[in-house]
């Protein structure tokens, strides 16, 4: 088997295991038809979503009462179904249809909530960043440059991934689903593994170990949330007059300037110098006054 076939029996096994929604999902869930559904409405979230700040917004229809309807009405099965025939006006299989995709959705709703994983799916692989991290620091003779240009290319990499933009929509507005909150975790729990053990190699290479009241999951899980507030405010459009301390990329130094910062100020504060202290006895003695040898 070529490792072409083994990738598409593999991704059929995920869509398998992700999609809830689809009747007769034992043949349906992996048929290229409802893929081509759920691509039509994944390009539908991206333009609607997650767009560039340059791209019109696409337009939305009426509102109604269930949860994904509200957020998402502008995904209308018509707009699914017409976007479906643009993406593949004749396939193998005929016209994509409203009967083909009735067939597989019998409610709107269980098609959103199929929907909203399938988009989140690429979020669920490993970061491939962690890798290009582990050569930037293997190869970088200064630490500080080489924590810049990570915390840049985390930065820019997830600022420009639709599937990063749609998991803050989703995180913020559709989390009290259990379908999706699932979907958030297991986002939540591959990244934090992948990076845990980029900074366990990290700090091995450096020849650092953390204060006794601090591990690695402590550090793993506060740079975590630094990194996704940091893209989240890269999303936001700069002003041409940004000072450089509010700029989240800062493609001329090729850093994060808020990310490097901060990643630089934990390394420091966890990593013991030698004296075997506490970081919370660290921090105490930063506001104890220094006591008068005279």
């Amino acid at each position: 088997m070529s490792s072409e076939t083994q990738q598409e029996t593999t991704d059929d096994e995920r869509l398998y295991d992700l999609l809830s929604e689809v009747w007769h999902a034992d043949t349906q869930a992996t048929n290229p038809r409802t893929r081509e559904f759920l691509e039509a409405g994944q390009e539908l979230l991206h333009s609607g979503l997650a767009r560039d700040p340059d791209e019109q917004p696409a337009p939305r229809g009426g509102r109604s009462r269930a949860p994904f309807d509200e957020l998402l009405a502008w995904v209308s099965r018509r707009r699914v179904v017409d976007q479906a025939r643009r993406r593949h006006p004749q396939g193998e299989n005929g016209e994509p249809s409203e009967s083909a995709y009735r067939y597989r959705w019998r409610t709107q709703t269980g098609y959103l909530r199929d929907l909203v994983v399938y988009a989140l799916r690429p979020r669920m692989a490993s970061p491939e960043e962690t890798e290009k991290a582990a050569r930037v620091l293997f190869q970088e003779e200064s630490l500080d440059k080489a924590i810049d240009r990570i915390a840049y290319d985390e930065v820019l990499s997830l600022n420009k991934d639709k599937a990063f933009r749609l998991q803050m929509v989703f995180q913020a507005i559709l989390s009290d689903d259990d379908h999706v909150a699932n979907a958030l975790r297991r986002i939540d729990e591959t990244n934090f593994e992948a990076w845990k053990t980029f900074y366990k190699q990290a700090l091995d290479h450096l020849g650092m170990k953390l204060r006794p009241d601090v591990n690695l999951d402590d550090f793993a899980y506060a740079l975590q949330a630094a990194g996704e507030g940091v893209v989240f405010r890269s999303l936001l459009p700069v002003k041409s007059d940004c000072i450089p301390a509010a700029r989240a990329i800062d493609h001329k130094n090729k850093t994060s300037r808020p990310l490097a910062l901060i990643a630089m100020s934990l390394l420091v504060a966890f990593a013991d110098p030698g004296d075997g202290k506490c970081l919370r006895e660290a921090v105490r003695e930063l506001a104890t006054p220094a006591q008068d040898p005279g």
